[in-house]
């Protein structure tokens, strides 16, 4: 058991490093001290890195040189196919809060993650301005980024994201999933604090994006997203599509800023997408662009191959304040669900603000959504356009159960169950069951 210990200063002299006796961990655990110049800091962090175990970094690093390594292609992370330092087998980062907190400024992508079959952790970091991503991940079975610090980020080729986990050439599709197989086990991204400030109406900058990971049936993903605090995205500030396997998002609190991407056809705060096993809740969105399409929470898929089914969205805050004179378009909504979506459930949310509606189901690419409920959501301090609760044309089998509020109804079979002394009666739910012909509630 050992202690390794990196001089930073004499490793850029070529000297060797300092081992002492280290008796709390079952393996190596390498501390290295930040130096402020990208020479010694970049090469020492890649040594300390490739050794694994355990790595602490102290101090202050500077990550401002170019990029020199190689990276798969992923266009969502801008990484322009290079990185900084790349993890390439199972190792547990970590920062120091003696103090200042470690600090590592500047770097395209600095951690790219490439570990296939192996456990990482990423924890207790600051990053100032990266560029393109803070952290990147492709491939790894088990991740852990908690605790870390994003402070601004500089989009390259017109887009980033303070941490990417992807592992498609883009938004994955039926005939191109990318490679989910390589993104296995338990997913925590916890407690971190993004701020995307840096972007522009012409940049995409988002806050944590999970696209196309897990395999069933025996590479599943487990995906716990919860405490983050992001802000001043200009698109999903949580985005996440085709989950092989489970996704919990909860308990983050979510600041859009002003602006909004040109890029973006519909901007929504958390976005979730295709099939998985959904559960949203807890959150609190305050959604400030002025996109007349923008959505506090987006439960859609645009393919027939990868339905969004039985996704639960419960108990969040989402509170829509677009500027003054907004004209709201077709897609508006604090929560909304389009395309080939069934099975889903809605409830227990409150909705603020302004907005075409409150909660909203809608007819999307030829996906026509069924058998979805909308239940008890509260609208206090909420100004519709057309209504608090908004069924699309041709939409099947919706049912809106003690629903206050405005409802404007457009669907086939929409069943409108409202309380009696705060809960429907007996005879009442039975009835309205009765006339939809499959309903399956959480």
């Amino acid at each position: 058991m050992k202690r390794l210990l990196i001089n930073l200063s004499l490793l850029a002299l070529g000297a060797i490093a300092t081992v002492a006796p280290f008796a709390a961990s079952a393996g190596a655990q390498t501390v290295v001290s930040g130096t402020g110049n990208p020479a010694v800091d970049v090469p020492a962090v890649q040594a300390a890195v490739d050794q694994g175990g355990e790595v602490i970094l102290e101090g202050h690093f500077s990550f401002n040189k170019p990029p020199t390594v190689p990276t798969a292609k992923a266009f969502v992370s801008g990484l322009g196919g290079l990185a900084t330092v790349r993890v390439s087998r199972a190792v547990v980062i970590s920062g120091t809060q003696d103090g200042e907190r470690t600090t590592i400024e500047g770097g395209t992508t600095p951690f790219y993650v490439e570990a296939p079959g192996a456990s990482v952790t990423i924890q207790g970091l600051r990053f100032i301005r990266p560029r393109g991503a803070a952290i990147f991940v492709y491939a790894v079975s088990g991740l852990v980024i908690a605790s870390c610090k994003i402070e601004g980020l500089e989009p390259l080729s017109g887009g980033g994201g303070g941490i990417d986990i992807v592992t498609s050439d883009g938004v994955p599709t039926p005939t191109h999933p990318g490679h989910p197989e390589n993104i296995s086990g338990r997913l925590l991204i916890a407690n971190n604090d993004i701020d995307a400030a840096g972007g522009t109406a012409l940049d995409n900058v988002l806050g944590i994006t999970i696209f196309s990971v897990g395999q069933s049936p025996d590479r599943e993903v487990d995906i716990h997203v919860s405490g983050n605090d992001i802000k001043n995205v200009t698109e999903p500030a949580i985005n996440l599509r085709r989950v092989g396997g489970r996704a919990r998002v909860e308990g983050n609190v979510i600041t859009t800023g002003p602006v909004s991407s040109q890029k973006a056809p519909v901007p929504e705060a958390i976005r979730a997408v295709n099939i998985g096993s959904y559960v949203i809740a807890h959150n609190v969105i305050h959604s400030q662009w002025p996109d007349p399409d923008a959505i506090g929470i987006a439960v859609f898929s645009q393919f027939a191959a990868w339905p969004m089914e039985s996704a639960v969205v419960v108990g969040n805050e989402v509170t829509m304040l677009p500027p003054d004179g907004t004209v709201f378009g077709t897609l508006s909504a604090g929560i909304d669900i389009r395309g080939f979506a069934r099975d889903n459930v809605v409830s227990n949310n409150r909705i603020q603000g302004r907005a075409r509606a409150a909660v909203a189901v809608d007819v999307f690419r030829g996906g026509i959504p069924g058998n979805n409920a909308f239940d008890r959501n509260r609208f206090d301090d909420f100004e519709p356009s057309h209504a608090d609760v908004f069924v699309g044309a041709g939409v099947t089998d919706t049912l809106i159960l003690g629903q206050r509020g405005t409802v404007e109804d457009h669907g086939i079979n929409t069943v409108i169950l409202p309380l009696r002394g705060g809960q429907p009666s007996g005879e009442e739910m039975h009835n309205a069951l009765l006339e939809i012909p499959f309903r399956r509630l959480r």
